[in-house]
Formats: C-alpha cells, sequence, structure tokens
C-alpha cells in the first residue's frame, strides 16, 4: 500500500498539497493509517473498531440528510478514546431495515440447522458427545458466518459427558443496526461536506461494479494481449458513455445508478409487426411502446427528442 500511494501521489500532487486518500475498511489498520499521517496524507474511512467504543458529542446537533434515494440519514460528531481522528457516527434508517432482513434470514437459517443437531440428541445413531456436538455447532457457524454471533448457545450434558438439550437465544441487535462510524484526519469541518466527501468513494465503488457487471470487464477470454488490452479499451470507452449521462441526469436531479437507469429504460419496448400485402411484399413496421413518466424524465433531461418513431419498409417477397 505505501509503494501505491507514493506511486499515484508523484501523478496527482504537488510538493504544495496532498490528495485525501480514502481506505477502504478492509485494510484501514491502524499500521496503514499511521503510515498515512507519517507521510502527511489526509485520509477517511469506515472505522474498523466498529460503534462498540464511541461517545456521542453532547455539544454538538445532529444533522439529517437525504440519500440518493431521498431516505433520511442521521450525521452526529462522536469520540473514540484513544484516537486524536474525527469521528462521524452514522444511522442509516434503510440500512437498518436492510441489515434487519438479512440477519433475520440468515438467523432463521442457522436455528434451522441448530434444532436439526437437537433433534439428533434423540436419535439413536444421533451424535451426543459433548466434543461432537460442539464440533458441528462449530461446522454450522462457519456456514453461516454472522449469524452465529447473533445467538447465544448453551448445552446440558449428562454424567457420560453427552449432551441432553441445547438452547439458544438471539441475541438484541437493534441498537448496532444501520449504524457505523467514519473516521477521518480531515478538520472538523461541516459534517454535511465531510459526507459528500466520503459518497465519493461510494462512486468509485459504483464505477468498479458497471464496469466488471454491466459492461462486462471481466472476465477475460482473449487468448492474446492485444485482444485483452482491445477488451479493456472499450470497456473504459463505453464507461465514458455511462458517466457521461449519469452526470448529465444528476444535472437534473436523477442520481440513478446505471443498472436502475437501464431498468427503467427497458419498461419502453420496440414492438415490430409484419405483414404481407396483395402483391406479396413483406411489410415490416417498427414502433416504440408510449414511454412511461419515469423513461419520459430520462428523455428530457438528456433533452432527447420525445416524438414516437415508426419505420414503413416493404421487403421483396422471398
Amino acid at each position: 500500500m505505501e509503494h501505491i500511494i507514493e506511486e499515484l501521489s508523484k501523478r496527482t500532487s504537488s510538493i504544495d498539497r496532498k490528495p485525501v486518500v480514502f481506505v477502504d475498511s478492509g485494510i484501514s489498520s491502524e499500521a496503514n493509517l499511521k503510515m498515512l499521517r507519517d507521510k502527511g496524507f489526509e485520509y477517511m474511512c469506515v472505522s474498523r473498531g466498529g460503534i462498540n467504543k464511541y461517545q456521542i458529542d453532547t455539544k454538538t446537533e445532529p444533522v439529517t440528510i437525504n440519500d440518493k434515494r431521498n431516505q433520511p440519514i442521521s450525521l452526529q460528531k462522536a469520540t473514540v478514546e484513544g484516537s486524536t481522528d474525527n469521528f462521524i457516527l452514522v444511522d442509516s434508517h434503510a440500512k437498518a431495515l436492510k441489515e434487519q432482513s438479512m440477519s433475520g434470514r440468515l438467523t432463521e437459517k442457522f436455528e434451522q440447522a441448530i434444532a436439526e443437531t437437537k433433534q439428533s440428541l434423540y436419535k439413536k445413531s444421533g451424535i451426543k458427545q459433548h466434543n461432537k456436538v460442539w464440533e458441528r455447532i462449530g461446522r454450522i457457524k462457519q456456514r453461516y458466518q454472522g449469524a452465529g454471533n447473533l445467538c447465544q448457545i448453551d448445552t446440558k450434558q449428562d454424567s457420560k459427558d453427552n449432551v441432553t438439550d441445547i438452547t439458544w437465544t438471539r441475541k438484541t441487535t437493534a441498537a448496532k443496526e444501520g449504524k457505523y462510524l467514519l473516521r477521518t484526519t480531515l478538520n472538523d469541518r461541516d459534517k454535511k461536506v465531510q459526507w459528500s466527501i466520503y459518497n465519493i468513494i461510494r462512486e468509485i465503488e459504483a464505477t468498479f461494479r458497471v464496469l466488471k457487471k454491466d459492461i462486462d470487464l471481466r472476465p477475460i477470454y482473449h487468448k492474446t494481449d492485444e485482444a485483452s488490452m482491445a477488451h479493456l479499451h472499450l470497456g473504459l470507452l463505453a464507461y465514458q458513455v455511462v458517466n457521461t449521462i449519469r452526470y448529465q441526469l444528476k444535472q437534473k436531479g436523477i442520481n440513478h445508478h446505471w443498472k436502475e437507469i437501464i431498468r427503467v429504460m427497458n419498461t419502453q419496448k420496440m414492438v415490430t409487426t409484419s405483414i404481407v400485402d396483395q402483391y406479396e411484399q413483406t411489410i415490416i413496421i417498427c414502433q416504440c411502446s408510449e414511454p412511461a413518466h419515469q423513461v419520459t424524465q430520462i428523455y428530457q433531461a438528456l433533452k432527447y427528442n420525445l416524438s414516437l418513431w415508426g419505420i414503413l419498409r416493404p421487403l421483396a417477397a422471398m
């Protein structure tokens, strides 16, 4: 990471200024953050420490903003003992609902697997030895990673060290759902400004998703280096078109991701009708269906001609 930062800095910075480094939480270790501080870089990331050791700054008031989907998000300054960085507690109601749904489905599958383990205790050939039962529970936790931390599991065993019962209870996680901490060395400026800065990394992540999934930048199956480079270059050119369209839409308040734009535009269809006239000529009529309201909004934002069009062309009889 140090080598990459230095190479990027040479190409993007002057002596008098250094860019802000956005660090993915997967590599935002204390050692990497210290390296950035030692080299004089500002940074921003999601705190890896979770939200277990923070304290709300009672001297500040929370700020409520809306995300791209017009969902409310609360921002409030927080502090973490032992750190000189600035922290912002982000509380998203939409994220909380999503996490509840995901953890609920995962926990249900986890509990079902634990229940099957419990039922095997009462079967003649079932696993009953205490260490074997916990090995099986460990494999279930590995299969449903994350769900195991949401349940407290207890067992009872007899004098022969055979398990006679398994019980489990769900832990309460409502206080943490939808919340995370932003960590930064940037000056303690307006929280809305810091949030807008952080959203740059979201745009970068969205870019990679579009390149990899929508534009099929990878995997690459070509046999020669020239063909592979052509594939990459065409993918980047395609993204220039994607980004231009998204930029123009954002100027009109339409903040959809590319996948959502494709979904909306796919609601308008091309209808092709073919008939054979009395002269044995095949006539093909191609005409678009009437655009829905969301499609019309995108056309207007891009200054596209809204007039419906059709093609009428006779073909010689075969």
